[in-house]
């Protein structure tokens, strides 16, 4: 490595760093702080404003008859952190300042049948088009990126059943990779509903507590939280309270896992949406209903206190409730936390929910159930978040930057 360009690297980031911490200062009290020559930091602070990186917060006046002093720090624009959630439809992205604060988002849907290779490139070209005008990425310190369960897509696009799938390590380790190489930096992988859960815990203000954590939405997921610390379990599958089988019998849908009968196939969007269609074509006497029926259908009917409505979600909250109250049973959290747009849907039988959780568990009615806001940002939040609290970033991103191993490969060649 070249010396003298490694040396003016270190103080760049010395510069930032100081200025990350949400310091306003002079170039002169830059270089008092950091024991650095008043030309060099005047060097670096000029790449950095034309770079649009830093700016000039306001201009104190000077001491004497000398020229007023301008005062710098970092432009809120200058994205820090990048968290990305990839459910199984789409993506949603936020850019994150240094102080976490999202300074833009944007979510994007995949093409169907989309394999991870492109999953990957509809993301990096949304964070293309998200940095732009006053965003910028020249402070990137890392990116956080949650994905949804081993069998929610293939690299390539083949459905499990066409094709085996590929060990999930080996994706979760490509997708580091393709990532690191684009934009040098960090990355940090895990499952998307954990950094939900993280999301949820951190905003809370209280970090430290036990959560079961389950989003009813494209698909279903989960998460356990002992001690604010996301348990992983030896393959990477603890909390997947999506795929509990609440459907033992011989004609139970197929799960994108390849089973049958998990919490997934009955209460993710589409699975309640068919489910409410069917029951909308019963009635009118059809085979299927002559316009396709939306969950804000079955959201007005509730509100209308139809009965068929009230029915549906009603069973559905028992379901629910007997694969959290077995969650809890394992875990025992202080809390229970539903996310995601079913989730909305069980507000008006909240009472049974709680009733079926505490029958299947031995805190009974003492344990806390809420539902959180839906919002499709958790993900990438709690991947932002994840990114400011971890001290293993530096370690995250050697083993993206290792030399290729074979699972890195796909038809003879590196994955780019």
């Amino acid at each position: 490595m070249d010396q003298q360009w490694s040396a003016r690297d270190q103080h760049r980031d010395a510069v930032l760093a100081l200025l990350h911490r949400g310091h306003q200062l002079t170039r002169g009290e830059i270089s008092q702080r950091l024991r650095l020559t008043r030309t060099t930091v005047s060097d670096l602070l000029g790449d950095l404003l034309d770079s649009g990186v830093i700016t000039v917060t306001q201009s104190r006046p000077a001491s004497g008859r000398g020229r007023p002093a301008e005062v710098l720090g970092i432009h809120p624009g200058a994205v820090r952190y990048i968290g990305i959630d990839f459910f199984h439809t789409g993506a949603t992205i936020c850019l994150a300042n240094s102080a976490a604060e999202v300074v833009t988002t944007g979510t994007v849907d995949y093409e169907p049948g989309a394999g991870w290779e492109r999953r990957v490139a509809t993301a990096q070209r949304l964070i293309g088009d998200l940095a732009t005008g006053d965003v910028h990425l020249g402070v990137l310190a890392g990116i956080g990126i949650g994905l949804p369960g081993p069998n929610s897509a293939s690299w390539d696009g083949f459905a499990h059943r066409e094709r085996p799938m590929e060990p999930f390590h080996m994706v979760r380790a490509r997708i580091r990779e393709l990532f690191a190489d684009s934009f040098d930096c960090p990355v940090l992988v895990d499952h998307h509903i954990r950094f939900a859960a993280l999301h949820e815990a951190t905003s809370s203000g209280e970090s430290d507590r036990h959560i079961v954590y389950l989003r009813l939405s494209t698909g279903v997921g989960g998460a356990v939280l002992g001690s604010g610390s996301a348990l992983r379990g030896a393959h990477l599958l603890a909390g997947e309270i999506g795929h509990m089988i609440v459907d033992p019998g011989p004609q139970a849908a197929e799960c994108r896992c390849g089973r049958r009968g998990c919490l997934e196939t009955v209460a993710s969007q589409g699975a309640v949406r068919q489910r409410w269609q069917d029951i909308v074509a019963a009635d009118a006497g059809v085979e299927s209903a002559p316009d396709p029926v939306t969950l804000s259908d079955l959201e007005v009917a509730l509100g209308a206190e139809d009965p068929r409505a009230l029915a549906l979600v009603t069973d559905l909250a028992r379901t629910v409730g007997r694969a959290l109250g077995l969650a809890a049973l394992v875990t025992d959290p202080d809390e229970i936390v539903l996310a995601g747009e079913v989730a909305v849907l069980l507000e008006p039988v909240l009472p049974v929910l709680r009733e079926t959780v505490a029958q299947n568990c031995l805190t009974g009615a003492d344990l806390e159930l809420r539902i959180a806001s839906a919002t499709t940002q958790q993900g990438a939040r709690g991947a932002i978040a994840a990114l400011r609290s971890t001290d293993q970033l530096p370690d995250y991103f050697a083993a993206s930057r290792t030399s290729r191993s074979p699972y890195l490969t796909s038809g003879g060649r590196h994955v780019r």
